[in-house]
């Protein structure tokens, strides 16, 4: 589920919350909007769930993902890998071992041999051995190859920021130069896909049956990174503005329902999202849901007349002091908004709106 997976508080709100506004203007593009590749169909069949390796075992997790058919499993541990594949950043193999998806690391070269990936399986190769002979699954172990480890902050051990980077650190960035390209990442799984007739029929049951659930899924995907909530209220507008209303109305409810499960209704308001404030309320009453959109403008009558679009401003005016009973009074009304129904309800908007993609 993209809420429970995506929204939820083990990922990042979903605004864009540091207070630096994009490179570019934004401009809003529909070229993605309509058609769901190959890649992406998969993910939403098969999602790799690496949030569970955060909670559960390894060996649990091996023998969830063992009761799909060989080529299935490996196209699990594929798609894991491709969330630390980036197009351009070198760091993607440090911040592959330092996290708690690298406990499979040997099961994903072995998924790269299988796959027929060369290029990919001798890179991963060359970074297993970095950490030694005996490469440590064990998170725990493999924090120590590092100087700024996050592998056991469950543990409370916190990273010392201030220590230069290890040789292990420094080889896996070299190696990362040659890990890079999402775009053929994603190329080469499709290619994969196209070669195994297990995964070939997977994928062509899995497009026929893709639920409403996951085309949303997919669609509030595409429309993030969005209109950012920092700059002036005009510019802010202006790029709001741009978006079609039914896309206008997915993107902003994403945006809610982040922050709903993420912190609530407080955090909302005091991140960038809340800049999209009045036309969340908007958003929930085309959904049908007035009630909550009622709730919304309690929130926002609770604010400075006429209501600080900007984020900089809104923080000035209305968060620069220590919690107190109006951040009490903003936060009860989380209670009032239930993000699974504003799902549900875009869901339904969506369908009728003929927005979701294929």
């Amino acid at each position: 589920m993209f809420v429970a997976a995506v929204l939820s508080a083990l990922a990042p709100s979903l605004a864009q919350n540091a207070p630096s506004p994009p490179p570019t203007p934004y401009q809003f593009r529909d070229a993605n909007l309509h058609h769901i590749p190959d890649y992406d169909v998969l993910s939403l069949t098969f999602p790799p769930d690496l949030w569970q390796l955060a909670i559960a075992p390894r060996d649990d997790y091996l023998a969830k993902i063992n009761q799909d058919p060989l080529p299935l499993q490996n196209l699990r541990l594929l798609l894991g890998l491709g969330e630390f594949v980036h197009e351009t950043s070198t760091e993607n193999l440090n911040a592959y071992f330092d996290n708690p998806a690298a406990t499979l690391a040997p099961d994903v070269l072995k998924a790269l041999t299988a796959a027929e990936l060369s290029d990919r399986a001798r890179v991963l190769a060359e970074a297993i051995t970095v950490f030694g002979t005996n490469y440590p699954v064990d998170n725990r172990k493999r924090a120590d190859f590092f100087s700024k480890s996050f592998l056991r902050v469950g543990e409370g051990i916190l990273p010392d920021l201030s220590k230069p980077p290890t040789d292990t650190e420094i080889k896996l960035l070299e190696l990362g130069k040659q890990f890079i390209g999402k775009i053929k990442f994603r190329g080469e799984v499709e290619g994969y896909a196209a070669r195994d007739s297990v995964v070939a029929a997977a994928l062509k049951q899995a497009r026929e049956n893709l639920s409403d659930d996951n085309r949303l899924s997919y669609l509030q995907e595409q429309l993030l990174p969005g209109p950012s909530g920092f700059g002036d209220a005009a510019t802010i507008q202006a790029e709001i503005a741009q978006m079609p209303p039914a896309y206008r109305t997915v993107y902003v409810l994403t945006l809610l329902m982040g922050e709903l499960f993420n912190g609530g209704m407080h955090q909302f308001f005091s991140n960038s999202s809340g800049a999209f404030a009045p036309h969340a309320a908007q958003a929930l009453r085309d959904v049908g849901m007035d009630t909550a959109a009622t709730t919304v403008d309690q929130a926002i009558a609770m604010f400075p007349k006429p209501y600080p679009i900007s984020t900089q401003e809104r923080r000035r005016v209305s968060f620069a002091h220590d919690w107190n009973a109006w951040d009490d009074k903003l936060d009860a009304l989380t209670h009032d908004v239930d993000g699974e129904d504003i799902r549900k309800a875009l869901t339904t908007y969506a369908l009728r709106q003929d927005i979701l993609p294929r």
